[in-house]
C-alpha cells in the first residue's frame, strides 16, 4: 500500500498530477493535497478527479499502467 498526494498546482495541460509518496520528482509537501494509503492507483486518480480537481493524471515517474 502507497501513500497518494495530487499536486494542486496544474501542468501544462491543465492536469493535477498525482504521486507515490516515494516519487523522486514530489513537490514539497506545501504544494500538494495529501489523498491517503490506497492499495492501487486507480482510486487515488479518481478521488483527485472527484473531490479535489477535475482534471487529475497519473505520474509518469511513479506511476505506471
Amino acid at each position: 500500500m502507497d501513500e497518494y498526494y495530487v499536486e494542486r498546482g496544474e501542468n501544462e495541460n491543465g492536469a493535477h498530477i498525482v504521486h507515490k509518496d516515494c516519487c523522486p520528482s514530489l513537490p514539497a509537501k506545501d504544494k500538494m493535497q495529501y489523498i491517503g494509503v490506497r492499495s492501487n492507483s486507480a482510486a487515488p486518480l479518481k478521488e483527485a478527479a472527484n473531490f479535489w480537481y477535475s482534471l487529475s493524471a497519473p505520474c509518469p515517474e511513479c506511476i505506471t499502467g
